[in-house]
């Protein structure tokens, strides 16, 4: 977890920056290839599912994924940064495609971890969780160090002739792909391939998505996993768009883009210590009550950059770090809401969908990933950003948006996890017992 946080992490926090810094991209056109694209990757989510659960690979049926998936996104992040001398719309397509290759390889990753975090924990929750937690930490711990390395290395890689967002890029994918093959290697004892299910080609997993599509509707029948998804689109939509207005606003807003490295190892110890500090919160309060903790203070403290942030860079630092604790909160929980949800829905139909719900995780926050663009780039265009001039005509208006629109994303969730979803810490245990107690007769997983 920790090499593959370093390889997407200047994927992930400059992407639409360089597009309209270095690649001389209009907001309008960056905003319009990451919405594509985004949609593709979405795609690509939905049909995750299928294909995981009907193949079968000799180096075991989920950890495959952790094989594969870790060359896809280390190509296509690189790609995302490449800046040759063509016409802009070549450069729109080289995005296009590296950042389907990218998030495409992201949905196989996530979805082979979350599996094979159920497959490792079993019945027990608190394994869950404390899986959950160490996945965070090593995530977490990587971001304190790109944090502090990744803009004065690009600085410094620039002052030497270099595009420095480029050689850094391929130097963090080599790292993200031998570091992840841990993991792969790791996991060998739990997942092991199971001769009687044959060998499927990808083909013929898509050749038979009509099953699929029937237990995509039944799982989408569960109205829990409904409260799920649009929470999370909304929570990583949000957080996406964030990331990526936040070297906005430190270089057009307060003229400070060394804060940058400020405000990013800030939020990243925080965000170390909360990944270590959260799964016992977790454990004691439950996740339903975690999720409406995350709302709360998120929804507070930026309505509070709203109207504070446009009188400083400071201001910024310091109410962001509270929104980060308040989503630390949320990410130990990581899968574990819908592994969850889909718990009770074995439980009251006997059905097991846990694959297809699994994967509902990421398609949701790829759906977030797709709003965002909309949001980064109405953002924009509302305060009167100019690529040309590199100016913001309205700060103000930038800056009531930025922190704005988080806080009422965050008071939807709030209301959603409070009101909608109704699995508590205790039922969710009762039907883990059950179905794990049922496996012989497949009611389990």
């Amino acid at each position: 977890m920790f090499s593959q946080l370093i390889c997407n992490s200047i994927a992930g926090s400059y992407l639409s920056f360089y597009m309209t810094g270095r690649m001389l991209l209009s907001a309008t056109m960056m905003g319009s290839v990451l919405l594509l694209t985004r949609i593709g990757d979405m795609v690509i989510s939905v049909i995750a599912g299928p294909i995981v659960e009907k193949m079968n690979f000799k180096i075991g049926k989920y950890r495959a994924w952790l094989l594969y998936g870790p060359l896809a996104v280390s190509v296509g992040t690189t790609m995302c940064f490449c800046n040759p001398n063509i016409p802009m719309m070549g450069k729109a397509v080289m995005v296009f495609v590296g950042y389907l290759l990218y998030g495409g390889g992201m949905s196989f990753i996530q979805l082979g971890q979350n599996t094979m975090m159920a497959k490792v924990s079993g019945a027990d929750m608190e394994c869950r969780i404390k899986i959950s937690g160490k996945m965070i930490q090593g995530q977490s711990s990587a971001q304190v160090l790109t944090s502090l390395i990744t803009l004065p290395l690009i600085s410094w890689m620039d002052a030497k002739g270099m595009d420095g967002y480029t050689v850094l890029q391929v130097v963090f994918a080599v790292i993200g792909l031998v570091g992840q093959l841990a993991l792969f290697a790791g996991l060998k004892e739990y997942d092991k391939c199971d001769p009687n299910l044959g060998h499927m080609q990808a083909g013929a997993a898509l050749a038979k998505q009509e099953n699929s599509i029937a237990k995509y509707i039944d799982t989408l029948k569960n109205p829990q996993l409904i409260y799920l998804m649009i929470c999370d689109m909304l929570r990583w939509g949000i957080f996406s768009a964030q990331m990526a207005l936040i070297m906005y606003y430190f270089s057009y807003v307060t003229n400070s883009p060394n804060m940058m490295t400020v405000c990013m190892t800030v939020q990243s110890v925080l965000t170390v210590v909360f990944a270590f500090i959260a799964p016992n919160i977790v454990a004691k309060i439950g996740k339903k009550r975690t999720a409406m903790c995350t709302g709360v203070i998120c929804g507070v403290s930026y309505g509070l950059v709203a109207v504070a942030g446009i009188k400083g860079a400071v201001y910024y630092v310091v109410l962001n770090a509270v929104g980060v604790a308040g989503t630390s909160l949320i990410n130990v929980c990581g899968a574990n809401l819908y592994l969850d949800a889909a718990e009770y829905q074995t439980y009251k139909t006997g059905k097991n969908n846990k694959t297809f719900a699994m994967s509902l995780f990421g398609v949701s926050v790829k759906i977030g990933f797709a709003l965002s663009s909309f949001v980064v780039s109405g953002i924009l265009n509302a305060s009167g950003y100019s690529e040309f001039t590199a100016t913001i005509a309205s700060p103000e208006t930038f800056v009531m948006l930025l922190g704005g629109v988080p806080a009422i994303v965050y008071l939807i969730v709030f209301l959603l996890m409070t009101f909608g979803y109704k699995i508590t810490e205790e039922k969710a245990k009762e039907y883990a017992k059950a179905n794990f107690a049922g496996m012989s007769q497949g009611a389990g997983w």
